[in-house]
């Protein structure tokens, strides 16, 4: 009867646990969706909050019609060939991580030329990643992901994340941007819990005697 209550208490305690142990958190990436500042009228481009733009890129309020439908919000960004929109992150690369990167990407209704959309993720000035997926139809999106881990990147532990955004060939559009980290070290609280279960299994045993 003891043995089945210990094992019923440290299967509780591991279910209880398994999240803390991986440690999967979102990181921030400000205005991900792009709502930020309204462009107020369709059809119309303005800059995106906390992004940097290289080239012919921005963010847009588009017109009735020119997407199937939009990702998150109302507003999405594009790129001409060329063209790039790059944030850095407040968020380090850190050790014993692995981040997914996933990035909807679009192509209007009535875009003619061949697409070629870029989506990468990089600590510091080092690429570490870029994220892939198929190539959306007219006016619809893909979602294109990246899953990357830490430890083939040793050296750029520390540096700064940063999500670049561009177009080889002709407009892209992107939209619902996110970035998640999952640690392999389990986190304080994690021994705490145990410990705390352990204890109990001494106690319940020491009282039985």
């Amino acid at each position: 009867m003891r043995t089945s209550f210990g094992i019923a208490l440290l299967v509780a305690l591991f279910v209880v646990t398994s999240g803390a142990w991986a440690g999967t958190v979102p990181v921030t990436v400000p205005n991900n969706s792009f709502e930020s500042p309204s462009c107020v009228t369709a059809g119309t481009s303005c800059t995106p909050a906390s992004w940097t733009i290289v080239g012919s890129a921005n963010q847009w309020l588009p017109t009735a019609g020119q997407y199937n439908s939009i990702p998150d919000g109302s507003q999405v960004a594009w790129a001409n060939t060329g063209g790039v929109l790059e944030q850095v992150l407040t968020t380090d690369l850190a050790a014993n991580t692995t981040y997914v990167l996933s990035v909807d990407v679009g192509l209007r209704n009535n875009e003619v030329n061949t697409f070629g959309g870029i989506v990468d993720l990089y600590a510091g000035t080092t690429l570490i990643g870029t994220a892939t997926g198929a190539t959306p139809t007219f006016g619809n999106w893909v979602d294109w992901t990246l899953t990357v881990n830490s430890a083939s990147w040793g050296a750029e532990v520390g540096e700064p994340l940063e999500i670049y955004l561009s177009s080889s060939t002709n407009q892209t559009s992107f939209d619902d941007v996110t970035l998640n980290a999952t640690s392999s070290v389990p986190e304080p609280a994690v021994f705490a819990l145990v410990g705390v279960g352990l204890l109990g299994l001494v106690t319940r045993r020491r009282f039985a005697k």
